[in-house]
């Protein structure tokens, strides 16, 4: 028989469109780095399998909703990250297979032990700008030395995306104003970001949307750029400095902003925030 929780993330995964649940890409973004990391699919069915998209800002989200290294196996995490008993994964999507795990992941099967955090309304779906017309222009190319960590994102989603009103940007000159995008928070964790650099949560930091800040792998031309970001919804602004990557924001213009950065535009019980924003 299916087990209970393998038919509670099914039933989550066919709603997901219309109750405007938070879940990542079903396509990798651009720049995923496939030589560093696991599978794209591999992750985003086990992303949904442990319903990470519930478990934003929380130690079952560090400790098991981020994509492994290329070759590890997911048998390394904690029992509670393995897959639940009874689904496995097809095309990046985790299916009911009525019997014990046999998808996507090894290692022993257990439900996630952490608690859906206690209220939805923290994830509002805003309505967004309509959507300008796109640029084609390409990802930086990047150079430097592989990270070894990924930050913890509290990736938020609206319920269509928005594209950018730019193409990424490498250079300090494109003053341009960004909008549709949407700024979360992220923890620290003394863990070094893409660019390299350690911060604290009280630093003016953030973390650009994977599409703009290139191969995850290595440092982008955009470390060290500043960019002002403004919320839509009461005027205030911050200004901050590009020090990571967020591989699981909701579109190109949204940003993951360290916990002093976010508080700097509104109380952290938002959870996420319409924005408008533009490199300095």
């Amino acid at each position: 028989m299916i087990s209970t929780f393998a038919t509670l993330v099914l039933s989550l995964i066919a709603t997901s469109a219309v109750s405007a649940l938070v879940v990542p890409r079903a396509t990798a973004p651009q720049g995923w780095n496939t030589a560093a990391l696991e599978s794209y699919d591999t992750y985003h069915c086990r992303y949904l399998a442990l319903q990470c998209q519930n478990q934003h800002n929380t130690q079952f989200f560090s400790d098991c909703c981020h994509p492994l290294a290329a070759g590890e196996s997911a048998s390394v995490l904690p029992a509670q990250c393995q897959m639940p008993s009874g689904v496995s994964c097809s095309n990046g999507e985790p299916v009911s297979t009525g019997g014990s795990d046999d998808g996507c992941n090894d290692g022993p099967s257990s439900t996630p032990t952490a608690s859906t955090p206690a209220s939805s309304t923290s994830f509002t779906t805003v309505k967004s700008t309509p959507a300008p017309t796109t640029s084609s222009s390409p990802a930086p190319v990047n150079v430097a030395p592989t990270p070894t960590t990924t930050p913890t994102s509290t990736y938020t989603s609206s319920t269509s995306k928005v594209v950018s009103t730019t193409a990424p940007s490498t250079g300090a000159s494109d003053s341009s104003l960004n909008y549709g995008g949407f700024a979360t928070y992220f923890y620290q964790n003394g863990n070094a970001g893409a660019c390299g650099t350690v911060h604290s949560d009280y630093d003016y930091i953030c973390a650009m949307d994977q599409s703009r800040y290139g191969n995850s792998g290595n440092a982008s031309p955009l470390c060290g750029q500043q960019v002002q970001i403004t919320n839509e919804n009461n005027g205030n602004t911050v200004v901050v400095t590009i020090a990571d990557d967020c591989p699981t924001c909701a579109n190109e213009n949204s940003i993951d902003l360290s916990v002093a950065a976010f508080e700097a535009l509104d109380s952290l019980s938002v959870g996420d925030l319409p924005i408008k924003w533009k490199f300095l």
